[in-house]
This record gives C-alpha cells, structure tokens and sequence, in this order.
C-alpha cells in the first residue's frame, strides 16, 4: 500500500511516517509513504490508496487538494484530514465533501492504528487481477462503482469508464471483499461505498445511476458497512 503524507510542517510527516511504519512492521504489511510539503507536488504524482491531508495548509489546503485528486481521479479516492480544530469535521462533512476519517493533531498513535485497521478491514485496497483476452487487467476495488451481468460476461461500472470480462457474476464476487459490495440482485454488484440513496425498489450510486433493487435485506447490510465504516 502506498500512503501520501501531505503537511506544511515536515516534522508532522515525518512523525506520521514513523508511526505508520510501526504499524506495518507489527501487521507485516507492505506500507511505503511518500511525504509532500505541498499539494501541488503532490498532485503531479501518480494515484496512491491513501491521502492523509493537513485541513490548514497556505498554498493549497486539504479540501482545495482533495476536490483536485477526486475530479483527477473520477472520485475514487480514499483520503483522511489532519486537523487540530475541533469544529473541522462538522464542517467538511456540512460542505457535502466525502471524507473517509479525521486524525486530529497531534496524532495519536492508537488513533491512527485502529483508521489503518478499519481501511484493511474494509478493504479499500483490494487489488484485482481480471483476464481480459490475453492479458490481465489490474483493478481496485475502491475504483469500482458496480458490476453488471451480462450473460457470460460481467461490465467492471468505474467513475472513469467501463471494462468488459469474460466471468460469471458469481466468480467475481468471490474475488470481491464481501464488507464492500453487495449483490442488489441478480445481475449487479454495488460498492456500498458508493451508494447514495435507495428505497424499496431501487438503489442510486454517487454518479446518478439508478439500479434496480431485489435483495430484501440491504438495508441491513447497508447498516452493517456504515457501521464498520464509521468504527
């Protein structure tokens, strides 16, 4: 997994990086963290799983670096704030801007361990390996909006563009971390994290696609992701 530090204050990431190397060393994950001063730096760089921003910088703060890596990246981003104002939170979050957690200043080191755990567990760093003719395509999970049936074949649905492969749907969900997604019927797959809204019939994604709902119990699965993604 690779991990973007971006902070003003170098000893801040500096610190982060310490504490984050800890952790990996204690799981025996494969953790490398890259460290920015600035955000523009940091844009020039290719994708990483995960963004940890400073919410006060004076050139380009967390929320301006943020919208940036979102519209660079179709959205499929997973980014959490640093900040050492209370009333932060409340205010991205009133903003409509899509935060997957706060690490308040100074960084707790048990704090940012059980953040760590939750994106593991979660596992918004999925990779997978789909064969595509000849060749294997590489996807992540966190990229994924959903996935349609299409008789012998299945459409990958992503914020930039869609991939067609020869599985059956059933194939790939096995493939797919089950917290995540959620078969809404026979033929889809939906990345709860992506879910917008739903009733009893229907379930609309962050992008304004409607799909149609047959599972009886995705409320409770539903609640059950939100409840994991917010513990």
């Amino acid at each position: 997994m690779r991990i973007a530090l971006c902070d003003d204050e170098p000893a801040i990431t500096e610190e982060l990086r310490q504490l984050i190397q800890v952790y990996a060393f204690s799981r025996d994950y494969d953790i490398r963290c890259e460290r920015f001063t600035d955000g523009h730096a940091l844009l020039e760089h290719d994708k990483f799983d995960l963004y940890i921003l400073d919410y006060c910088m004076d050139a380009m703060n967390g929320i301006e670096i943020a919208k940036a890596l979102k519209e660079k990246y179709s959205h499929a981003v997973t980014i959490c704030y640093l900040t050492n104002h209370d009333a932060a939170a409340a205010q991205i979050i009133n903003q409509g801007i899509h935060a997957d957690g706060f690490l308040k200043k100074p960084v707790d080191r048990k704090q940012l361990e059980e953040k760590l755990d939750q994106l593991y567990r979660l596992s918004f760093f999925n990779r997978l390996e789909l064969k595509q003719g000849k060749r294997f395509k590489t996807l992540f999970a966190q990229d994924i909006l959903y996935v349609q049936a299409d008789n012998k074949q299945i459409r990958v649905h992503c914020f930039d563009g869609t991939e067609a492969f020869t599985y059956l749907l059933r194939d790939v969900e096995k493939l797919l971390p089950a917290g995540l997604f959620y078969r809404i019927s026979r033929s889809y797959l939906v990345n709860l994290q992506y879910v917008d809204s739903y009733d009893a019939k229907s379930v609309t994604l962050k992008n304004g696609v409607t799909l149609p709902l047959k599972a009886r119990d995705f409320q409770k699965a539903y609640h059950n992701f939100m409840f994991l993604f917010n513990h």
